[in-house]
Formats: structure tokens, C-alpha cells, sequence
């Protein structure tokens, strides 16, 4: 075939594939080696039947393999990418990744319906846009490169088109079913349960379609239908979601801080904190809590596991004058690979309490920065006493600073919701001089 080494297209087929894959090849980026795989994925079975002298065949043993490519990919890139993420949340982050929604959207970023060989019925029909058609195609595609050129090229290709999604899904807790969303944060705010009722039902028995609303303390705050009475529930449940979430910034809601509504910790970790306090009581240095301890005692529903506290320089040496019995690493200048500061750890009745002075280095990829000592504290009510604790504002810089981007966006999606004192913002983020991509980035989980 001389210079072109693609399978000729017959004559007849070239008013139903709008372009060539050197063409698509040209729009992607991509290169092959092996061409046939290129033209092999971006064959649709529709095209084979009409035309049985096509001498590849379909793309369907291709995206079995793309299938099985991306499921391993991705899995181990989140893995890496996420080291504290629990392995339930990776799995329901993983499948929205590769959910047909998902990697149909994909393909429509690629233009990939365009360069499909495809029977006329099926391109009469609209095959092209078919999110069904496109999820199979970019999982050929997939599995074309992976046997042209290996994982490393797959990587490569992909993860300019998967960190985006990642970033929507864990701003908006796509891979969360809706209905287990809305009940968590309508139990949490409300202290009521969503309930869910069926108002209409249409057409024959072959083709129902269901609408349901969600209701909450008697109030509709979402409708929805589907072809099953769980599609249009979740449907309604998806857009109650968005009215409550709206109604609750609106109202700038704040937690409770009524002492019959202090949030839990387990009993070591109070008996610690309340140690803790009694010690440092009337001691002239300034000092907080901070970490998990303090999101949670400010409202967040979290896990609690040790104490973290914050200080200056000199309260690290005073903390540990005053806990003496319990230190069990000295105060010093200590060093990791992600961050250098002074530090002291304790084990306050069982419990691992960690120390750390300002300024405080931290080591980022793209240069270190320094987190000083913050000029805000706020007091919170716990146990009858008043706890110094960071504000959730603070935090959010101190965990985008050390790169705990499940964190970060945990704290951001509680100050979307109950709002934020953007003064104090504007305060923090002038006070700690933080690079611009971190200002851009939380300011764009904040909006």
C-alpha cells in the first residue's frame, strides 16, 4: 500500500467516517506504531456488517482489553495518589471514573465519534453521539495503545483527561450515591430524614416512567423520574441535594455549640485534651489546637485517632516543660522529608499528642514555604471549658500546604456549606504569603 499503511476504506464508506485516522492521530497527540490497532478501535461493528470485505474486524476485542487497562490504571493511580483514602471511597472513586458517563465524555473531548467507521443506520441513527457508542470506542482506543506501546504510554495519555474528572467528582462527591448524600447532610444539619414518595405513574406497563419527590420535615425539596421508582428516586434525591445545600449557605448555618451538642471524642483522647488544657492553663504562650481534632470540634464529622497542637518556637519548649512526664521525644529542631520544624511528641494518658512550633517548612515539589504562626485562634466549647482550636479557614491552608488533598476539600465543602469569614480569608492567606497556585486553587474549592 506504499507510503499509507491504513487498510484502504471502499469507496462507499467515506461518506459515513468524516475524517481518517491519520487525522485523528494528528488531533490527539497520539502516534502508533502498529496502525491497524488505531483503525482496528475505531471500528464499529455496524460498519463490519455491512461491509463484510473490510479486512479488520471490529473494535469489540479492543475494549475488552481497554476495559480491563483502564480498570488497572487507574486503580493503582489513585492508590498512589490518594495514600490516605480509605479503600471504599478509592473503589466508588475508581467506578466513577470508568463509568460509561465517564469515558463518553472522554471520547466527546477527543472528538472520537467523528473519526468512527460506522454502518449508515447506525450514523443515521446517531450513533456518533451514542454515549454507549463512545464509552466502547475510547476503551478500544485504550486497548489499541496499551498493545501498541505499553502502560507507560497509556499513562501518559490518560491523566490529562482523568485529573480534571477527579477533581469535579471529589468537589461535588459524584461517586457518592445521592440519596446516602442527602440523608447524611440532611440527619447531620436538620436532624431529619429524607422520605421518599411516588406521585405519579405513566404510561404502559412495558415503558413506566415513575416521578418521586424528597421530602423533608413535610417540605418537597427535590423531584425526579426514571424508568424505575430507584432511577427517579435518585433522580429527586440528586436535586434535593443541590436546594439544600443552596438553602443552607443561604443561612450561612453554623454548627451547634451547645454542650449537648459538642461532638464526641472517644474517652482516652477527652481525658487527654481535658489534661492538656488543665496543664496549660494560665501559661502566657500562645497555643491551639489543630488537626483532626480541631475539624472535628468545629463541626465536621471526621475521624479522631491523636492530638495535634500548634505553637511558636519557644511554646514547643514551654508545652514541654509543663507535660514533662509525658514527653516521650524531646523538644528539638526535627526534619522529615515533607517538612522541618520544632517539635515535640507526648503520650498524654495513651495518647499520642504531637507538638509543632512556627515556623514550620514545608517541602513542596515546586519549592518550600514556610508556615508562620497564625495571628488568629478561636475558642471552642468543649467538656464545659474553652479549647483554643485553629479556625477551619487555617486549616484549610495547612493541609493544602502539605499537599492532603482529601482533606483540603473535606474542609472546603464544610465552609461552602455553613460559610466563611472571607476577612479572615483574606487576613490568613496575606499573612502566610502562600504561592499562587495554592491562593487559585482553594479560592476556586471556596466559590
Amino acid at each position: 500500500m506504499g507510503k499509507c499503511d491504513f487498510p484502504l476504506f471502499p469507496p462507499s464508506s467515506h461518506q459515513f467516517a468524516m475524517s481518517d485516522p491519520y487525522d485523528f492521530e494528528r488531533v490527539s497527540g497520539l502516534t502508533f506504531k502498529d496502525h491497524s490497532l488505531l483503525q482496528r478501535a475505531l471500528t464499529h461493528r455496524s460498519y463490519i456488517n455491512e461491509h463484510p470485505e473490510f479486512a479488520l474486524e471490529d473494535n469489540e476485542r479492543l475494549e475488552f482489553l481497554g476495559d480491563a487497562v483502564l480498570d488497572f490504571f487507574i486503580g493503582e493511580y489513585l492508590y498512589h495518589r490518594f495514600p490516605e483514602m480509605r479503600e471504599g471511597r478509592l473503589t466508588s472513586l475508581r467506578a466513577a471514573l470508568v463509568r460509561e458517563e465517564a469515558l463518553a465524555q472522554f471520547a466527546r473531548e477527543l472528538n472520537l465519534g467523528e473519526y468512527l467507521l460506522m454502518g449508515h443506520g447506525e450514523a443515521e441513527s446517531g450513533g456518533r453521539e451514542r454515549p454507549a457508542v463512545l464509552c466502547a470506542a475510547f476503551e478500544a482506543l485504550i486497548g489499541a495503545l496499551y498493545l501498541d506501546q505499553g502502560m507507560e504510554a497509556v499513562g501518559s495519555f490518560i491523566r490529562s483527561l482523568i485529573d480534571p474528572e477527579i477533581e469535579r467528582i471529589l468537589t461535588y462527591n459524584l461517586d457518592k450515591d445521592p440519596k446516602s448524600l442527602l440523608q447524611e447532610l440532611s440527619q447531620g444539619e436538620l436532624q431529619l430524614t429524607p422520605s421518599y414518595r411516588t406521585v405519579e405513574v405513566r404510561g404502559p406497563d412495558h415503558a413506566r416512567q415513575f416521578t418521586v419527590e424528597a421530602v423533608i420535615g413535610g417540605q418537597v425539596y427535590g423531584q425526579g423520574t426514571g424508568r424505575s421508582k430507584r432511577a427517579a428516586a435518585q433522580q429527586a434525591a440528586r436535586e434535593a441535594l443541590r436546594t439544600l445545600q443552596e438553602e443552607l449557605r443561604r443561612n450561612h448555618t453554623t454548627p451547634a455549640t451547645d454542650d449537648d451538642c459538642t461532638p464526641v471524642l472517644g474517652d482516652e483522647l477527652q481525658q487527654a485534651l481535658l489534661t492538656i488544657v488543665e496543664r496549660l492553663q494560665g501559661l502566657e504562650l500562645g497555643w491551639a489546637l489543630t488537626g483532626s481534632a480541631a475539624l472535628l470540634l468545629s463541626g465536621m464529622e471526621v475521624e479522631v485517632h491523636d492530638l495535634d497542637l500548634t505553637t511558636d518556637e519557644l511554646g514547643v519548649r514551654a508545652i514541654a516543660e509543663a507535660l514533662a512526664e509525658f514527653v516521650v521525644i524531646p523538644a528539638a529542631w526535627r526534619e522529615t522529608d515533607q517538612c522541618a520544624g520544632p517539635f515535640v511528641r507526648l503520650q498524654v494518658d495513651g495518647v499520642p499528642v504531637d507538638v509543632v512550633g512556627r515556623p514550620l517548612i514545608i517541602k513542596r515539589p515546586a519549592g518550600a514555604v514556610s508556615i508562620g504562626p497564625w495571628p488568629v485562634r478561636r475558642e471552642v466549647d468543649f467538656a464545659g471549658r474553652k479549647v483554643p482550636a485553629l479556625p477551619l479557614e487555617a486549616e484549610l491552608i495547612a493541609y493544602a500546604l502539605m499537599g492532603r488533598e482529601v482533606k483540603v476539600r473535606q474542609i472546603a465543602a464544610h465552609l461552602r456549606t455553613h460559610g466563611y469569614d472571607e476577612a479572615l480569608w483574606q487576613d490568613l492567606t496575606a499573612a502566610q504569603a502562600l504561592p499562587d497556585d495554592v491562593v487559585q486553587w482553594l479560592g476556586e474549592l471556596l466559590r
